[in-house]
Order: C-alpha cells, then structure tokens, then sequence
C-alpha cells in the first residue's frame, strides 16, 4: 500500500473542523499505511428508540463513512465526496462509546473504494460498510 501523504495530526484537524464530526466526539486513535482507527464518543442525543436505548443508524452509517473516507484522505491528503455509501447493520448500538476501523479498498485515478467496520466497548461488530469515494485528480 502506498505510503500516507498526511499523518494522524493533520488529519484530526481536517476531521474535526466538519462540526458534525466534532459533534459526535470523533477521533483517530490509531492511523497506519494500512489501516485508521477512530473513536467516537457516545452522546444521549444518538438514541433512536428511546425504550430500548438504541444508537441511530444514521450515526452509524456516518461512523462507517467517515472511517473509509478518511483511510483514503490519508492517501490523498484530504476527504472526498463519497459517490455511493453501502451500511450493513449486524447488532444494536447500545449506549457507550464505539470505535471503527477503515482500510483501503482501491484508490482509483476517479473513484476510490474504502471499508470500515464499527465495534462497540466489547469489540462486537455493530456494523459495517463500503463506500465509494470521488478522488479524480485535477490536471496541472
């Protein structure tokens, strides 16, 4: 895998300053050639079914495209508008913080394909998915 054009730092900084990231308390634990990890911070306001205190899987699929496209802005140098996003749902989210793990797919001349799966405290699978992301490059 090629080399990251951007380190762990940098790439907090372009994460956070999208206050929805912000909002859900996301950040990169962990970035390698190969893989990221970020965690985000559970938040009372994420319920979707307020008797059985379950996440919403809207923040879910965020989390899940969020982690794939930022592998990718490791390799790039910043995110990408994401062309299609597929999230598979596994088990509820119950209340406390989770973590997701991205990998590159294929980083493609126009499109790019990134992974991430989404575990909770206990390292069960939660959900996962697979997005396509638009990285053509201008010509200079």
């Amino acid at each position: 895998m090629s080399e990251n054009v951007i380190g762990l730092e940098k790439l907090q900084e372009r994460l956070t300053a999208n206050k929805f990231n912000d909002w859900m308390g996301l950040s990169i634990t962990k970035l390698d050639e190969e893989s990221i990890e970020i965690s985000m911070k559970w938040r009372e306001e994420m319920i979707s079914n307020p008797k059985a205190r379950w996440t919403h899987g809207g923040i879910l699929g965020a989390l899940v495209d969020v982690t794939a496209d930022f592998m990718i802005a490791a390799k790039l140098g910043a995110p990408a508008p994401t062309v299609d996003l597929r999230t598979d749902y596994h088990r509820a989210a119950t209340p406390g913080d989770l973590k997701a793990l991205g990998r590159i797919i294929r980083i493609g001349r126009t499109f790019s394909t990134a992974e991430a799966e989404v575990l909770d405290s206990e390292g069960k699978l939660i959900a996962s998915g697979r997005g396509v992301y638009y990285t053509v490059t201008p010509k200079s």
